[in-house]
């Protein structure tokens, strides 16, 4: 199991292999090999369920990992495996460590915490899922359904990504 430490303003640790914002796509390449894919301005790695993005120097400005259910990765940021907090838990959470201003202008599935740099999202929320099982029962849909709507509820009660960026990244 990998093991992936999301360090705010700094960078990560990927397998205690230290990345830093600033670094250049080789240096990247030198520590965790060839991505899965290879855009442009992004690197991906499947089997870490992680994604880098770099500004236009070609400097690493923002890490997206992504959750709830890694089978390839523990991820950790502060000591506690953000998947594993419920959305309103994590929220709070985060809120405590940045000490300052939110961007919630997309919430309740997406929020910015400023200070440190950390963003967290998802697509789904409970009340989304619960009102689409209302349908779906309403039609008689979902009995047929029911396994796959049951994790979709589990799920939505979690972030599916966090990320660190750069200093002043959200602003």
């Amino acid at each position: 199991m990998n093991k992936i430490i999301l360090k705010p303003l700094e960078g990560i640790l990927v397998n205690d292999k230290k990345i830093e914002f600033g670094q250049g796509k080789n240096d990247i390449i030198n520590l965790l090999g060839k991505p899965d894919n290879d855009e442009e301005e992004q690197f991906y790695y499947d089997s870490l369920d992680v994604r880098f993005d770099f500004d236009d120097n070609g400097g690493l400005e923002f890490v997206e990992c992504q959750g709830p259910y890694s089978e390839n990765t523990e991820f950790s940021i502060y000591d506690i495996n953000p998947f594993k907090l419920y959305d309103t838990d994590l929220i709070d959470f985060l809120t405590n460590k940045n000490n300052g201003e939110i961007d919630d202008f997309e919430a309740p599935y997406s929020y910015s915490f400023l200070e440190i740099s950390v963003g967290i999202w998802r697509a789904s929320i409970p009340v989304d899922i619960e009102s689409t099982i209302t349908e779906m029962k309403e039609e008689g849909t979902y009995e047929e359904s029911k396994e796959i709507m049951d994790q979709d509820l589990e799920k939505s009660k979690y972030f599916w990504t966090i990320a660190v960026g750069k200093t002043d990244y959200y602003k």
